[in-house]
């Protein structure tokens, strides 16, 4: 890790909310996070092994992640998509056996990325009952590529209804 990344993702860190899980419950929710269709269909991974940053990694950039413009960089729904993850997982773990997903992403495209891999940082900032801010930050080759802010709300449902709504 570059040490702009190291110090920027200690930044980050040091203004997140510790993970409300022990190691081994942290373990057990990344194993079956990184079973879900869509992480194995991105070919990302997630990691939670730190007490406070998310931490979901892209390790290769293969040919179905490139299309920008039609270029040789990193599509944009890709880039979503890790900070998404990342994100959404930083609010989820702060609600823990309830449903709850990102409702606002906003990301501040900085750069192109051509990898090789793609590292998203996330860390949760302030909890309520049902909302969280989150923020992130994702990296490729040590540089700063995208930044990251969001919500992620506790979803709810109608009594009687089959679905959820936020």
């Amino acid at each position: 890790m570059d040490i702009k990344e190291k110090t920027s993702i200690q930044s980050l860190k040091a203004r997140g909310k510790a993970i409300p899980m022990d190691d081994d419950q942290r373990h057990l929710w990344q194993e079956e996070f990184n079973a879900l269709p869509a992480m194995i269909a991105l070919g990302s991974k997630l990691d939670i092994s730190d007490e406070t940053i998310i931490k979901v990694v892209l390790p290769e950039i293969l040919p179905h992640h490139l299309g920008g413009l039609g270029s040789a960089y990193v599509n944009g729904a890709v880039v979503a998509g890790l900070l998404d993850a990342s994100l959404g997982v930083a609010g989820a773990v702060h609600y823990l056996g309830q449903p709850a997903g990102t409702v606002e992403l906003s990301i501040k495209f900085m750069r192109a990325i051509h990898g090789p891999t793609v590292t998203a940082y996330a860390v949760a900032l302030k909890r309520s009952e049902s909302v969280c801010f989150v923020e992130g930050k994702l990296f490729s080759e040590g540089r700063l590529c995208a930044l990251a802010s969001g919500l992620v709300a506790l979803a709810s449902s109608a009594e009687g209804a089959d679905e959820l709504r936020w």
